[in-house]
């Protein structure tokens, strides 16, 4: 049974690690990682953060207390797996990564098991994944989906504002192997440059990072009343894509106890008309 379903059954999954691996940074990974800590806040998820992106620091100054920095050092998989061992303290454990650490995961991963150790304790693993047109890149999501299988969930990522095209991806063979796997989709929908730059300005002047839901209710960010009002329907929109794939990102029963929003509906619709096609055969 695919972990999206809404049904009870004694393989219900109670804890996530939630973890991107990818060789690229720049992606916008802690971008979708604040948005869904949020989106776990107001669906009353209980998580774990960890940031190991020492240089960044993205995830860790925008939750200043809650998410803990790791900083790897020469055995950063001593560090993930010490993390794998804390799963079963929170509902989902999220982990935000440096570029370049994708190795590292799948060799901590594969030292300690984990799907098989997730298995023991009512866990899953789900892995994200960003496709872009670059050779390397593509090998290297390759290399992990080979070693993952379908031991794990697979989360397809776009964020068109990163990622503007991924022509290598659709209709590749590495695509319909996800598919089998029961892959989903992400698409992270596209905030105005004029809100970035407007919520960017406010970190700057706070000396540390903001998260969306701090910039809406903080008096003192003094957000400007027009990018309240579009940072507010990018979350709605965003918050009912993650509704969507609920099932692949926190616990069986919070993920059934969500009822479907309109976002959630057409981002399932989406889903379903794009799986079957080869855009490349589209001129």
């Amino acid at each position: 049974m695919k972990p999206n379903e809404n049904t009870t059954t004694t393989s219900d999954i109670l804890h996530r690690l939630v973890v991107p691996i990818q060789t690229r940074g720049n992606l916008g990974k802690s971008t979708e990682a604040i948005a869904r800590c949020e989106w776990m806040n107001r669906r009353g998820v209980s998580w774990k953060g960890y940031d190991l992106d020492a240089f960044n620091r993205t995830l860790s100054t925008t939750y200043a207390g809650t998410v803990k920095l790791i900083e790897p050092g020469t055995e950063p998989e001593g560090e993930l797996i010490k993390i794998f061992r804390q799963m079963t303290k929170a509902e989902v454990t999220l982990v935000d990564p440096s570029a370049h650490m994708n190795k590292s995961i799948l060799r901590a991963i594969q030292m300690v098991r984990l799907p098989e150790l997730c298995a023991d304790i009512s866990a899953r693993v789900t892995v994200l994944i960003y496709p872009v047109d670059e050779v390397s890149d593509m090998d290297d999501i390759a290399q992990t989906v080979e070693t993952l299988t379908d031991s794990v969930d697979w989360v397809i990522v776009r964020n068109p504002v990163k990622i503007p095209t991924a022509k290598f991806f659709q209709g590749s063979e590495l695509e319909a192997e996800l598919l089998s796997y029961g892959a989903k989709r992400l698409e992270i929908p596209a905030l105005l440059s004029d809100t970035r730059n407007h919520l960017r300005s406010r970190e700057i002047k706070l000396g540390r990072g903001l998260s969306p839901a701090e910039a809406l209710t903080n008096k003192a960010v003094a957000l400007d009343i027009a990018h309240r009002i579009v940072l507010e329907q990018w979350l709605s929109d965003l918050f009912g894509r993650f509704d969507g794939i609920a099932g692949y990102l926190i616990p069986t029963a919070k993920a059934a106890a969500i009822k479907p929003t309109a976002a959630a509906v057409k981002s399932r619709l989406i889903q379903r008309r794009t799986s079957g096609i080869n855009l490349e055969n589209i001129v």
